[in-house]
């Protein structure tokens, strides 16, 4: 039990709740904005309409923003942190590297 992909436990990086946590924040925050600033004074109805517009807009956008992002990134393969490269030692940069033994 355990050994397969979906029952093993994700961390917080792969899992899905921390892209959809700070999204619901961000629309929250640009919810709360818009209908406090669309009433346009203490005189007036509150417009929540333009409030949940505002809401949904920012929550798909910053979803959007931080797919794309994760997906962009991507580690460095580890054959890249071995190997002697070009001008591995910064403190000889002239001289030619050691052959492999």
């Amino acid at each position: 039990m355990g050994n397969t992909p979906a029952e093993q436990k994700k961390s917080w990086q792969q899992s899905i709740k921390a892209p959809l946590s700070f999204s619901l924040v961000m629309a929250i925050i640009a919810g709360v904005i818009a209908t406090i600033s669309a009433t346009g004074g203490s005189d007036n109805p509150l417009r929540i309409d333009i409030g949940l517009v505002a809401f949904g807009v920012a929550f798909v956008a910053c979803l959007l923003v931080i797919s794309v992002m994760t997906m962009a990134g991507k580690d460095n393969p580890e054959e890249m942190g071995t190997g002697s490269g070009v001008n591995r030692s910064s403190s000889t940069p002239d001289e030619k590297p050691d052959a492999k033994k």
